[in-house]
């Protein structure tokens, strides 16, 4: 075997190095950078809970609640509808309150917001919840959703309103 004239000779017992592995070297710095900076973006931004965007224009896709034409007295009635955001959103949970003949369903998402990108996606939620009306007659249903898609806060201001109406029926 011919050795590079620069070497020093090897003793005959000594076990010859290993050679290093270049291709792995990359993958174990990714590793380590990685493992510092995945702490770093958990730490980053502060989170906000916001109504949640309702696309009922059509721009993004057929996005219209689900609501029951007709209902039970007495008996839950599935609601569901669909929230849109980006990479830094996420689903929240969706809050019902009930008067009488009369409900408000309003969704909610959270958004995270501070000095970093967020991945361009269109991302959406699935909210589904139940009313129950206790009364038979015609009740009215009010959706209230943001009007501002994006991400600031600001943005999620929950002036958007749909009314639907459904007529519920007497138990039994």
């Amino acid at each position: 075997m011919t050795r590079p004239p620069f070497l020093p000779p090897t003793p005959p017992d000594t076990p010859t190095p290993k050679k290093l592995r270049p291709l792995r070297r990359p993958g174990i710095l990714l590793l380590a950078i990685g493992t510092v900076a995945l702490p770093a973006c958990d730490d980053a931004g502060e989170d906000h809970r916001v109504v949640g965007y309702v696309d009922l224009t059509g721009h993004l896709t057929n996005n219209e609640p689900q609501v029951p034409e007709t209902a039970t007295a007495s008996v839950p009635m599935p609601i569901t509808l669909w929230t849109t955001g980006g990479g830094c959103h996420w689903r929240g949970d969706t809050e019902v309150s009930v008067d009488g003949r009369s409900a408000v369903v309003t969704p909610y998402d959270f958004v995270r917001v501070g000095d970093f990108a967020c991945p361009s996606i269109l991302a959406f939620f699935e909210h589904r919840t139940t009313v129950v009306f206790d009364e038979p007659g015609t009740a009215q249903i009010v959706v209230r959703y943001s009007t501002g898609e994006r991400f600031p806060p600001h943005d999620h201001d929950g002036a958007g309103r749909k009314v639907y109406t459904v007529e519920v029926e007497p138990a039994g």
